[in-house]
């Protein structure tokens, strides 16, 4: 928050330099003067919208930093306009049509690259979502298996936990429409060998099956 805070003033300060030099060097004010002036505010006070779009959404380091991008082509935009205000204040015999064509240039560009800059953010946080369910299979299967090991008491049964787990956490990770039959298995066996009175034998059907979804899961790549 402060950050932001800093930046907002940031911008207001600028805002300020900007039109104190625009109206006290003593130029023609003329139409060009207007249109530039008017869109250098314009790209000054979008900064605020980017910025909350951007970084406002989510309050963590990695949504913040997938915003980045497009803050970086908001803070380009600004400079561009603002050197562009420039050359419209010193250049007096520069049409109206010019300056509107330029300004709306500018802003168009812009906004087309703040759009997909955007766009990508999205499409990498829906691909990270789903990559995150894919992986959560294995994940609790693991946990699951692991606390049942620190649970056993008997030695036999949990080696063969503890061997069991590291297949786990050395099988595929990615899970696919195509294993549920076998992950639907997967889970049941670990539900069943939870009360099972021969955990031994539930522990090699239960190999057998991870055996089948790696090699599935191969064929799958």
């Amino acid at each position: 928050m402060k950050n932001k805070n800093f930046g907002y003033v940031v911008l207001g300060i600028l805002l300020v330099l900007v039109s104190i030099i625009a109206f006290v060097v003593p130029t023609e004010k003329t139409g060009t003067f207007w249109i530039a002036y008017i869109f250098t505010v314009v790209a000054i006070m979008a900064q605020i919208v980017v910025w909350k779009n951007a970084l406002g959404k989510e309050d963590t380091l990695k949504s913040k930093f997938l915003g980045l991008p497009v803050v970086h082509v908001g803070i380009v935009y600004l400079v561009v306009q603002i050197v562009a205000f420039a050359v419209f204040t010193a250049v007096h015999a520069l049409p109206i049509w010019s300056a509107i064509v330029a300004c709306a240039v500018i802003l168009g560009f812009s906004v087309i690259f703040m759009i997909a800059g955007e766009a990508g953010r999205g499409e990498i946080e829906r691909v990270e979502t789903k990559v995150q369910k894919k992986v959560f299979f294995i994940k609790e299967l693991q946990a699951d298996v692991e606390l049942l090991a620190d649970a056993e008491t008997d030695t036999s049964t949990k080696s063969a936990l503890h061997q069991l787990t590291e297949k786990i956490r050395f099988s595929d990770p990615m899970s696919n429409d195509a294993l549920a039959e076998v992950e639907e298995a997967i889970t049941a066996k670990i539900a069943e060998l939870k009360s099972a009175s021969d955990k031994i034998a539930v522990i090699q059907e239960l190999n057998l099956l991870l055996m089948e979804r790696n090699k599935k899961a191969k064929l799958l790549k």
